[in-house]
């Protein structure tokens, strides 16, 4: 298991890429796949830090990489206050299509296996599954 644990400093996501990037290349992952998993993990990374934790430097996004078998589990923990997914606006809604935010859970459904969210009043944890095709 690999584990990070960063401020909420935009600038610590280079670290979470590049932790990425070093596991699924050591699975074997396609290019394709590596980037899905870069872009999901980026992505899941820093909402924790921006809409999670707000910026707040002295609020902490923990995450943690395990592999088992050929599945990829990546968990994403902030300190805020959580959301309700089911109440994000429909990012394909023609309303929406033009606005700059609002698709990262669209995103991160899209690309990987399982999106799983827990919500309490310490923090969202975000987990992210992709199984390895051979």
């Amino acid at each position: 298991m690999y584990k990070l644990v960063l401020s909420s400093e935009v600038e610590n996501v280079e670290k979470v890429e590049e932790l990425t990037e070093r596991i699924t290349k050591g699975m074997k992952f396609s290019e394709d796949e590596r980037d899905s998993i870069a872009i999901a993990v980026t992505e899941a990374v820093n909402n924790a830090i921006i809409h999670g934790n707000k910026l707040d430097q002295s609020k902490r996004v923990h995450l943690s990489i395990s592999v088992v078998n050929k599945t990829l589990t990546v968990i994403v923990k902030d300190e805020g206050t959580g959301f309700n997914p089911e109440k994000l606006p429909d990012p394909l809604d023609p309303e929406n299509l033009l606005k700059e935010s609002g698709r990262g859970i669209f995103i991160l459904k899209s690309l990987m296996d399982d999106v799983i969210y827990d919500f309490s009043d310490k923090g969202t944890v975000l987990t992210l599954i992709k199984h390895k095709s051979d």
